[in-house]
């Protein structure tokens, strides 16, 4: 028998390669107006291991137009995918806030 262990940034790189193969959808990135907000900013990705599984939760940016919806079953089931088929763990929820919705640079572009 072989030991492991998955480190918690592991787990979140697995979240986030996931979320890679989504169009419209990202972790919302978010720029600290201050030094406070450095250190209380809260993680877009962050993973819980509980005994009864994993537990993620989601902060998302999502682009202008898409159904929210219609998203949000797909992204929490493309990420407890990945999840289960890399670590083999139960994936106990996947939850979501969408915090952003962002507009196309291109039509910024041809506002201005």
């Amino acid at each position: 028998m072989v030991d492991y262990e998955i480190t918690d940034q592991a787990l979140e790189a697995l979240v986030l390669h996931a979320l890679m193969e989504l169009q419209g959808v990202r972790p919302l990135e978010t720029i600290p107006r201050s030094l406070g907000e450095v250190f209380k900013r809260a993680r877009p990705v962050r993973v819980e291991r509980t005994p009864e599984g994993l537990s993620v939760d989601l902060v998302l940016s999502v682009d202008y137009g898409l159904p929210i919806p219609e998203l949000a079953p797909k992204v929490q089931k493309e990420v407890a995918e990945a999840l289960y088929l890399a670590t083999g763990e139960k994936v106990k929820a996947v939850n979501l806030t969408v915090a952003q919705v962002e507009y196309p640079k291109e039509a910024h572009a041809a506002q201005g």
